[in-house]
């Protein structure tokens, strides 16, 4: 095995990636037996994850089977209202073969459901006496009628194929239904179109790496990466964020999940706005900073390397109450190298003394609590789902919705309950005695999450000496005037903005509480 060269006392990636792709590694070597703890706990939860059998007819093709479980999962969670899945983690997770397949696939299906739907009720494929399941027949008929065909091999491609007449003919049935004399004016009725695609964001893990470096092997990549990744981008793709150093974009659509930089944690793919709260919070050389609600982790390894960027040693506690959500933290945190300088604690943030000893030194708070998600109903693809008709939509096709009086009662009573616990975390993370600067951060677009939750805190962190402060002078987009001290919030829109919508506050401490 070659050695990895160090040039100036620092490691050379190129030289590190390529030795561990020699070896045959394409995946993060369990360096501590806490990432092989959290390694085995990712391994069950996969098992967990994809352990129901439908009944019914399955596909014989790998990709159609993992997007069919893909939609059945995600259709399951939103008639529930369960955030605990999206598509993104469900077709890009580590043991999905040929990710981008089946993440495009489950995509198309979810965009063209409302059709699909109403096909099958009338071609009655379902009802065939080998009782094929629903999904399946959703993903079948996808590629039978607007895809890539179906195979004679397997059971369920068979039934489809022989039933193809029929189906087609209840296509045309549908759209004469409905007046309309293409797919493509039906799918406009139904769905909500975003008017523009983000650019793939990445954060450069200072950890391990430099923006300059990262650029360098972006333009000039090992050959020996595998496809796509060893054809080098054109310098005209590779743009420096201007507000956030260690930011950096690609053209929309870039695939990097399987990306060696990514893989050895030196990039990370975290959007524009979730890598805002850190640089907002801006920590010190030596601070202990406390991250509340951490998982799955982002945005603690960001404080990490923004604590070693500022040329010292410091500390990043991180809380989490669901003991897998923690695991994949540390998963992540090894990854990224940070693990030096993160603890993470299972432990529910509203129960921690802020005046025991360990928590009385604490200098930094970044609190980015359980929201709606609203801001990221682009990114995560939600809008493809049934249930996105009730909540934020694109208007005049170039911002986000934000009317709340809009949702059923369902939806406005979980805002009132995230609120109430956004709320108590905010004033709870307010009496840490020593703390300097506080930042609240959401990926949501509702005002009742953003500027109500600071409003409803100001008066108490002013009487604790906190006042609001502008984090990003020249951002442009601003919190909403429903409070004073509006215009020191920060907002990014969805639409306009190129990332996903997110809302921060920062408050520093100027004196001494009253």
């Amino acid at each position: 095995m070659p050695k990895a060269r160090r040039k100036k006392g620092v490691l050379n990636e190129r030289t590190v990636i390529r030795s561990n792709q020699m070896k045959g590694k394409h995946a993060v070597k369990p360096l501590t037996t806490l990432h092989k703890k959290a390694n085995k706990v990712q391994a069950v939860t996969t098992v967990a994850s994809t352990s129901y059998k439908p009944s019914g007819l399955q596909c014989h093709n790998i990709l159609h089977r993992q997007a069919a479980q893909a939609v059945r999962r995600l259709l399951a969670a939103d008639s529930g209202h369960s955030k605990g899945v999206s598509l993104k983690s469900l077709t890009l997770a580590p043991h999905i073969e040929n990710k981008k397949a089946t993440y495009a696939v489950t995509c198309q299906v979810l965009k063209y459901l409302p059709v699909l739907k109403s096909v099958l009720e009338k071609a009655s494929l379902v009802e065939v006496p080998e009782q094929m399941d629903h999904v399946v027949a959703y993903v079948l008929c996808y590629e039978l009628l607007f895809g890539q065909g179906v195979s004679s091999r397997g059971k369920a491609e068979r039934v489809v194929r022989k039933h193809q007449a029929e189906i087609r003919a209840a296509l045309k049935a549908v759209l004469m239904e409905k007046g309309v004399n293409s797919v493509d004016q039906l799918l406009s009725q139904n769905t909500v179109t975003p008017p523009s695609l983000h650019p793939r964001w990445l954060r450069v893990n200072l950890l391990k790496s430099s923006v300059k470096k990262v650029v360098a092997l972006l333009l000039n990549p090992d050959p020996i990466w595998p496809k796509p990744y060893n054809k080098p981008y054109k310098e005209s793709d590779v743009v420096l964020d201007a507000l956030l150093p260690d930011v950096m974009s690609l053209p929309p659509g870039s695939d990097l999940h399987d990306h060696p930089l990514v893989i050895e944690g030196v990039i990370i793919l975290q959007s524009k706005a979730s890598c805002m709260p850190a640089h907002a919070l801006k920590p010190m050389a030596g601070w202990t900073v406390v991250d509340c609600c951490a998982a799955p982790g982002n945005k603690t390894t960001h404080i990490a390397a923004l604590i070693k960027a500022a040329g010292g040693n410091g500390m990043v506690i991180a809380f989490d109450r669901d003991e897998r959500r923690l695991e994949r933290l540390n998963g992540n945190a090894v990854r990224a190298g940070a693990m030096h300088i993160i603890s993470a604690r299972l432990h529910d943030f509203l129960s921690v003394d802020p005046e025991c000893e360990e928590m009385s030194q604490v200098q930094g708070i970044i609190l980015d609590p359980s929201c709606s998600g609203s801001g990221t109903i682009y990114s995560r693809m939600d809008h493809l789902l049934p249930s996105s008709a009730a909540g934020p939509r694109f208007r005049g096709g170039n911002s986000f919705d934000n009317d709340e009086g809009q949702m059923g009662q369902e939806e406005t009573e979980r805002l009132e309950r995230l609120a109430s616990f956004q709320e108590a975390a905010l004033r709870h993370a307010l009496h840490f005695p020593a703390v300097k600067r506080l930042v609240y951060s959401t990926c949501s677009v509702h005002q009742r999450e953003n500027e109500d939750v600071v409003a409803a805190v100001l008066p108490e962190a002013h009487s604790l000496g906190f006042r609001l402060k502008d984090p990003f002078p020249e951002w442009h987009r601003r919190g909403r005037p429903v409070l004073e001290g509006h215009d020191m919030l920060v907002r990014t829109d969805a639409c306009l903005d190129g990332t996903d919508g997110f809302f921060v506050a920062l408050f520093e401490r100027t004196s001494d509480p009253t």
